[in-house]
């Protein structure tokens, strides 16, 4: 995403006009909230998947300090829109 938003500044009009369309200008956001919410569960796994693997290795473990449990750890404050 970096990669594709270096050296631009401003949105691309088209783009906007296509997801507001396909969004019915932001009112109809269920399929981007489903793909926000895969995101996070994506996170999450390799979030527990890190701390089993430190509870089996040697030095400190991660197992079990906190960690995030779901979407209500997270706050959106920003996306970007690939078509």
């Amino acid at each position: 995403m970096r990669h594709m938003a270096k050296g631009k500044s401003e949105p691309l009009d088209d783009l906007c006009r296509r997801f507001n369309r396909k969004t019915k200008d932001g009112r109809k956001m269920d399929a981007v909230s489903t793909l926000l919410q895969d995101a996070i569960k994506s996170i999450i796994n390799v979030k527990e998947e890190e701390d089993i693997s430190s509870f089996f290795s040697s030095g400190e473990t991660t197992f079990r300090s906190g960690g995030f449990s779901g979407l209500e750890d997270f706050e959106l404050i920003c996306f970007m829109v690939v078509m």
